[in-house]
């Protein structure tokens, strides 16, 4: 498409506010190709990570887009990136843009903020599998599945306080402690025992 039309794409973007409200920045891009360009649709931050490797040539730039909540409102920041010869994920892409000196790559200064997102999504994640996983009776004693899905629903709680706080925030930000699994396990258990 042409560029001017992917442009207009792009700074037309309107994220639904049901969406931005759960939290999770959306990622949008225009990667330019030549005299035309690429535009990519908004996704989360976890889908839109991705989205770019594979997708570029070295030496072409990629406008982004990131549509999030600051202070508890919603704010948008755009930076333009520069890729390298060997392809690479939104954030790595970001952080080596922002380590070679480029100054249009994150005017707003959201890296480390999309950073702790990304991970806090990974940890959603994983913290769903083992919870599906712990759903089946060859996962374990009913004793132990029931523990493990008490402790990883305690992690989703902790992506839930850890968004809060991240968007929240209007600079800066200190998550919760984060529930360690010895501690939580042996807390569960002995509460349990206290029970029968």
């Amino acid at each position: 498409m042409p560029i001017e039309e992917a442009l207009m794409e792009f700074a037309g973007i309107d994220i639904p506010k049901e969406e931005i409200e759960k939290g999770v920045p959306f990622v949008s891009f225009v990667v330019k190709e030549g005299e035309d360009a690429v535009f990519m649709e908004p996704l989360p931050l976890s889908m839109a990570d991705g989205t770019l490797k594979g997708r570029t040539e070295a030496g072409s730039e990629v406008l982004y887009r990131v549509d999030y909540l600051r202070g508890g409102s919603e704010k948008f920041a755009a930076g333009i990136l520069m890729v390298g010869e060997r392809p690479e994920k939104f954030l790595e892409l970001l952080e080596h843009n922002i380590s070679s000196g480029n100054g249009k790559a994150d005017a707003a200064g959201l890296y480390g903020y999309l950073e702790v997102h990304l991970t806090l999504c990974a940890l959603e994640r994983l913290a769903l599998c083992e919870i599906s996983l712990m759903e089946k009776e060859e996962a374990g004693s009913p004793d132990y599945r029931e523990a493990d899905s008490s402790y990883y629903r305690e992690v989703l709680s902790y992506v839930e306080a850890g968004r809060r706080c991240l968007n929240d925030s209007i600079s800066g930000f200190s998550l919760p402690p984060f529930p360690q699994r010895s501690v939580f396990m042996a807390e569960w258990y002995r509460s349990r025992k206290g029970k029968q």
